[in-house]
């Protein structure tokens, strides 16, 4: 007994050092040392426990500190713990994880982001940025293939994730049921879960895909299904109530983006897709035509009513349009002045307001919630710059051309039906940060990294099941 007195001596002295000398991380060595303790022996608690924890994670504040309990320190759990695991331990396949061209143009783009770091205009903030990235790119892409092995896992994922954030969506639709279902009070619904509507809602539209593929594993009349079923009626009707205009869209995408796998279609929607943007991007530059659309900043309002909301996004007369125009105006000035590395992770919040076109000015631009650019292209472009950009857009294109060859190339009805629910999901991710910057928020930006592990394992388990059959031999 006496090593468990010596932790608890020493976890004591922890907590009483960091209050007494005001370094309150000092108070988070003794979890993190219970956690790493655990994890040595067995991966799959801690990593189970942070995927569960995700929609239920709240932010707290430790001196000029912030982060999210208990994900983050899961999460730096799991780093150090596969760190020690990569020295001490030859896995062939993981060797072939890592070999993956999906793993390695990630690795790629972290490394990246350290260049950007150090040419940064911000360059604490951007280490710190360097730091959180490191454990949710080793918790969700690096350990995903160590404990994800088998769709019963993938099962055990699922029901982990939809058992915390069904509760939050129920007590989020009761909270708004007392508040009349306001408009102007959907920010404070989901708190204090979520920061805001639009990262809830966001997860919402995450995760409905996955409904479709879960309730597809059990048979007509099955408690679980019943479930599922009653759930993605309910998931639509909270992402609705959410009032996030992205997420709406993000649901409806769901139907066409699944033909769009189904029928090889990807390529040309990939095509379609950039020629668009390129023609909107042209259109909206040739001769400063952007200004053309400055808003009216007496008639810019935040509207109380749904209904005048919407009407007014025809227009670019609600705020929340219009000073995304300022951002992003104010995001693609700060691109063409540093093109290369960017102004740096957390450069554009500190810098953007000597790019800004003041005739886009609204009432909000203060930014006293020191919000992004509320797109992520254009952030990455003022943040990272072109190379970060092309990475980024790599890393997406290749998913999704190699993701539908997966697909058809997966033979297990269940595996296919799972390979397909993460396909939409991701192109859901995506589009949710065409609107927003949610790539760096715990509760969305992890899915992003996870959903591409789970492919990668699926692809290298495809490509052991073609070689077993080419070299098994044939009876005559």
């Amino acid at each position: 007994m006496q090593w468990l007195y010596s932790c608890a001596f020493a976890s004591i002295a922890c907590v009483l050092a960091g209050f007494y000398f005001e370094i309150y991380a000092l108070c988070l060595l003794p979890v993190l040392a219970a956690g790493f303790v655990i994890t040595s022996i067995n991966w799959n608690f801690i990593y189970f426990l942070m995927l569960a924890s995700l929609p239920v994670c709240m932010p707290i504040f430790i001196g000029s500190l912030s982060t999210d309990l208990p994900t983050e320190p899961l999460m730096a759990i799991l780093m150090l713990c596969y760190f020690i695991f990569l020295l001490t331990q030859k896995n062939n396949s993981q060797k072939k994880y890592l070999n993956h061209p999906f793993v390695q143009i990630v690795l790629l783009q972290f490394v990246w982001y350290i260049v950007v770091a150090i040419f940064s205009t911000v360059p604490f903030i951007s280490m710190k940025y360097v730091l959180a990235k490191t454990w949710y790119i080793t918790a969700f892409l690096l350990v995903t293939p160590l404990v994800m092995k088998e769709v019963k896992h993938f099962k055990i994922a699922f029901w982990l994730i939809f058992s915390t954030l069904f509760p939050v969506m129920i007590y989020t639709i009761i909270n708004s049921y007392f508040h009349g279902f306001q408009f102007d009070n959907s920010n404070l619904m989901s708190a204090p879960f979520f920061k805001n509507h639009v990262d809830y809602a966001c997860a919402l539209s995450i995760v409905f895909p996955l409904l479709f593929v879960a309730a597809s594993w059990y048979k007509r009349g099955d408690l679980k299904k019943i479930l599922l079923q009653i759930s993605i009626v309910i998931f639509l009707f909270a992402i609705f109530i959410s009032y996030t205009r992205t997420a709406w869209l993000a649901a409806l995408l769901c139907l066409p983006v699944y033909f769009v796998f189904k029928w090889k279609m990807i390529k040309p929607a990939i095509i379609a897709t950039a020629l668009g943007l390129a023609l909107f991007v042209g259109f909206i530059t040739y001769q400063n035509r952007f200004m053309e659309y400055a808003p009216d900043f007496k008639k810019t309002i935040m509207h109380h009513n749904l209904a005048d909301h919407l009407k007014s996004t025809e227009t670019l007369n609600d705020v929340s349009s219009a000073e995304r125009l300022y951002r992003w105006v104010a995001a693609w000035e700060m691109f063409q002045h540093r093109p290369i590395t960017g102004f740096g992770q957390g450069g554009f919040v500190a810098n953007y307001k000597n790019y800004a076109v003041s005739l886009f000015t609204t009432y909000v631009s203060g930014n006293e919630e020191h919000s992004t650019v509320h797109n992520y292209l254009l952030f990455i472009l003022s943040e990272q710059g072109v190379i970060g950009f092309l990475l980024f857009i790599i890393v997406v294109v290749m998913v999704l051309i190699r993701g539908q060859k997966i697909y058809h190339e997966t033979i297990d009805t269940t595996e296919r039906a799972i390979v397909m629910g993460l396909l939409i999901s991701f192109v859901v991710v995506l589009f949710d940060n065409m609107l927003s910057d949610l790539m760096e928020a715990v509760k969305v930006g992890p899915f992003f990294y996870w959903i591409i592990a789970l492919l990668v394992i699926q692809d290298l388990k495809n490509k052991n099941r073609q070689i077993t059959e080419v070299t098994s031999p044939t009876l005559t």
